[in-house]
């Protein structure tokens, strides 16, 4: 057998996390500040680029900690006068990216900015970014240079996918082997040349449907279907067979054959998230640096009941065996893993589209499979 998978299923969603979360939540905060001039500017440098982050990734929630600053203390005025009512500031908390700002007054009439973007969940520096601007030029100077910082930042941000790309994936991938092997030799016994021959034919197609439709960083839903029809025949002559049972040799002429024919339907749902069943598909979308991308999607079928039947049978001098047929079934799944690209985009367009379609060769099974992708994703606005 090729390519078929028959044991356990690999789940692709080990640790499933913020990847349904998919709303991404940004703080801006910051948390160093050296120099009196520079602490006049505290609360507009959270502010000016917290605008600015939420007005490039229209999708994400952005708070300050000006913002929570302010509302903690109103919240402490609200209960001092008697207010009951619960408040809670928890949407004030939400960080996926944390974005760390400082500002330094050098002495010398200037003002250095910088930040840093952190995937909280990740612990992992996603974007850094720095700029200044002269105290004697006061808020307009200020605000060009957070206008500069923010830009900075949100340049090396658009290398990840903020903002989820939704909308349908459409994946085809047929696979064929047609081989014939044959070994040969000559071989000598009693007294006379004979010869050793073995020809393995393998004859394999195998078809799968992905119907998919990505919801969010990489979450999938979707259908699949495919069929499988496997067969291998191997004929093997041998002149000079040494029998078992003595040490006479001559002609013996074995051959066995397996086939398998399944249909299925159905992806995988082992993965789990929040205690609910999810498919075990993913449609992942890398961002390069050069303004590409890659599309790298993943799967599993459902495992599908299929009947293998083996025959075998010998005939010559000696140890002859009357045909036998054997039946087997096996858990067999047909798994996903296919790349495409790089095409032309980044994660600041609002739309991804690609059709396309190429034929490869398994170096390993030597299989022929031509495998196309059909896809339309928009970028998530809220």
């Amino acid at each position: 057998m090729k390519r078929l998978v028959y044991s356990t299923i690999i789940l692709l969603f080990t640790g499933l996390s913020s990847t349904f979360a998919q709303k991404p939540g940004f703080f801006v905060k910051c948390t160093k500040v050296l120099g009196d001039e520079a602490s006049k500017y505290v609360i507009n440098f959270e502010r000016l680029v917290g605008t600015d982050i939420s007005e490039a990734f229209h999708c994400a929630t952005v708070h300050a900690n000006y913002q929570l600053n302010a509302r903690l203390a109103w919240e402490k005025e609200y209960q001092l006068q008697g207010g009951e009512d619960e408040i809670s500031i928890c949407e004030y908390l939400k960080c996926d990216y944390l974005v760390i700002l400082q500002m330094m007054d050098d002495g010398q009439n200037r003002i250095d900015l910088s930040a840093r973007c952190i995937n909280f969940r990740k612990k992992e520096v996603l974007a850094t970014a720095e700029a200044s601007f002269v105290t004697s030029i006061n808020s307009a100077g200020f605000e060009d240079a957070c206008r500069e910082l923010s830009k900075k930042l949100i340049k090396e941000l658009g290398n990840y996918e903020i903002c989820a790309f939704q909308g349908p994936v459409s994946i085809t991938v047929s696979s064929d082997l047609d081989s014939t092997n044959i070994e040969e030799y000559g071989v000598y016994c009693n007294e006379s040349d004979q010869r050793y021959r073995k020809e393995t034919v393998i004859k394999n197609h195998t078809f799968s449907d992905w119907k998919l439709q990505r919801k969010g960083i990489p979450w999938t839903e979707g259908t699949m279907t495919f069929y499988s029809d496997e067969s291998t025949k191997i004929t093997e002559e041998d002149g000079c067979h040494k029998c078992k049972s003595s040490n006479r040799e001559g002609g013996l002429i074995t051959t066995s054959s397996s086939s398998m024919k399944v249909k299925g339907t159905g992806i995988s749902h082992e993965s789990e998230y929040m205690g609910e069943k999810q498919d075990d598909t993913r449609v992942e979308l890398q961002f390069l640096e050069n303004g590409t991308y890659l599309v790298v999607a993943k799967g599993t079928s459902q495992r599908i009941p299929g009947e293998v039947k083996g025959v075998t049978k010998a005939e010559g001098t000696c140890d002859n065996e009357p045909q036998q047929t054997k039946t087997e079934i096996y858990d067999i799944t047909i798994p996903l893993k296919v790349i495409f690209g790089p095409y032309a985009g980044k994660t600041t367009d609002k739309i991804l589209q690609q059709k396309d379609e190429k034929k490869l060769k398994n170096p390993v099974t030597h299989e022929e499979e031509i495998i196309s992708i059909d896809f339309s994703l928009k970028q998530k606005e809220n």
